[in-house]
């Protein structure tokens, strides 16, 4: 495995894992309820998934995956501009995308059928399933080198004194 491979798997990628699981297991059994159940769009039923998961998120990746001391409000932005944006690729472009290449497949439109028989039912369980998948990627990546990288932290510049000159000692002559 060369270096930069090597770098990008590590612990907390064993970690994002196990968390994940569990934060999928939870979030995404109340988006699958939301739409399937409750009758949510298969847009809005994901955004409570990922208003919930995502403080989950933060709060392990904060305190778990990438532990650092101090906490800044650049951090956070980063943090709601991140998830904004990887749920809009995974929902809005790789879901659909992927969902119209893999519906007309009768096993796969088969397994997403449990939702009932209806056209937007299947479709929205695919979107939503591929979504879930995507965002879990792309949201690794994300949080590891954008919201919690130090190389986009902005601080403003120490006012600090500058040393004094030191002037050689007066000789007498």
């Amino acid at each position: 495995m060369n270096k930069r491979l090597r770098r990008m798997v590590d612990r907390t990628l064993v970690y994002y894992v196990i968390i994940g699981i569990l934060n999928l297991i939870v979030c995404t059994a109340i988006m699958f309820v939301l739409f399937n159940l409750c009758g949510f769009s298969d847009h809005v039923a994901p955004l409570f998934n990922y208003g919930l998961g995502s403080v989950i998120w933060y709060l392990a990746c904060r305190y778990i995956l990438f532990p650092e001391k101090q906490s800044s409000w650049q951090q956070l932005l980063r943090f709601v501009i991140e998830v904004i944006v990887c749920y809009l690729i995974s929902y809005y472009i790789i879901a659909p995308l992927l969902a119209r290449v893999l519906l007309p497949i009768p096993k796969v439109r088969d397994f997403f059928s449990f939702g009932g028989e209806e056209e937007n039912m299947v479709r929205g369980n695919c979107e939503m399933a591929i979504g879930a998948g995507a965002y879990a990627i792309l949201n690794y990546f994300g949080q590891r080198y954008f919201v919690f990288s130090k190389r986009f932290e902005v601080h403003r510049p120490a006012h600090t004194a500058l040393p004094e000159e030191q002037t050689p000692p007066e000789t007498e002559e």
